[in-house]
């Protein structure tokens, strides 16, 4: 078992989670003692330039924003080593975690869920940020539902990944891309975020994805050229025209996050039993 890192002015507890290039790690404050949430560049990262870069772009759509539906990011240490973030320890799960025990979700709890989500990234994009990476796994359930959106790794300004996407790096996760970020030559819009959300609310909505798995060459190729799986007849029809449509090929056939937030809330009320519409 590896050693916990030492970082200055806080003790590790354990580890919570990471990918290639950072770990997270349970952690107190020790001038404080209060809990907290740190991520750290992995030492044994290969590409320590890309893996700072991509750090400190993280900290400052982090300390930039301040909204109740995106992890608040407290603390950065990006300009030498030891290179760290320190966030908010949220509790409850992930809603990657959910849906491995439930399978799907019911409509109005799948609509809410989306809504919050949304909100977190019409916050992101007024500020010119987009997220990069919204799936399940960075979406965290707290205080009996309330979604947060996590994971602010990828998160950039339009443009900014033009030279990381023409050395081939694939910046976010394949299932969850637009098709856009699929093309050999890689473009992006504030809309390939509203994609992400499109195949995250498909995902509640059915327990599967909107297109199959498969290897990285086959994922790329169906969402650029194929068309998405329909969604139930059983559903209702506005759910399913909008999520039509966050899927949609074409940036512009997306609709933007305020506008989703929108239709979500009218989405949500309508989805509520008749005693719940009025009093809403």
């Amino acid at each position: 078992m590896q050693p916990l890192p030492r970082i200055p002015g806080f003790l590790l507890l354990q580890r919570l989670g990471g990918g290639p290039m950072t770990s997270v790690f349970e952690a107190r404050n020790q001038q404080t003692g209060e809990a907290c949430a740190i991520k750290v560049l992995r030492e044994d990262w290969e590409d320590q330039a890309t893996g700072v870069k991509l750090l400190q772009r993280e900290a400052r759509a982090g300390l930039t924003l301040r909204h109740e539906h995106l992890v608040r990011i407290t603390h950065a240490h990006v300009l030498h080593p030891p290179y760290f973030l320190v966030m908010d320890l949220l509790s409850g799960e992930s809603l990657r975690q959910r849906l491995l025990r439930d399978y799907c979700l019911p409509v109005a709890e799948a609509l809410w869920i989306a809504r919050q989500t949304a909100e977190g990234l019409a916050a992101l994009h007024q500020a010119g940020f987009l997220h990069g990476d919204v799936k399940p796994d960075n979406i965290r359930l707290v205080d009996a539902g309330t979604a947060i959106l996590t994971d602010l790794g990828f998160a950039h300004r339009p443009g900014e990944n033009a030279a990381f996407l023409r050395a081939g790096y694939i910046l976010g996760t394949a299932n969850y891309l637009a098709p856009e970020l699929c093309d050999e030559q890689p473009r992006e819009d504030f809309t390939s975020d509203l994609f992400s959300l499109g195949v995250t609310l498909f995902e509640m909505l059915t327990g599967r994805l909107p297109y199959p798995p498969g290897s990285l060459r086959q994922t790329f190729r169906r969402h650029r050229c194929d068309p998405p799986a329909k969604l139930t007849a059983a559903l209702p029809p506005a759910v399913v025209q909008l999520v039509e449509r966050l899927l949609s090929h074409r940036c512009e056939d997306r609709p933007r996050a305020a506008a989703v937030v929108r239709q979500l809330v009218n989405l949500e009320i309508a989805s509520l039993p008749l005693r719940h519409r009025r009093s809403a």
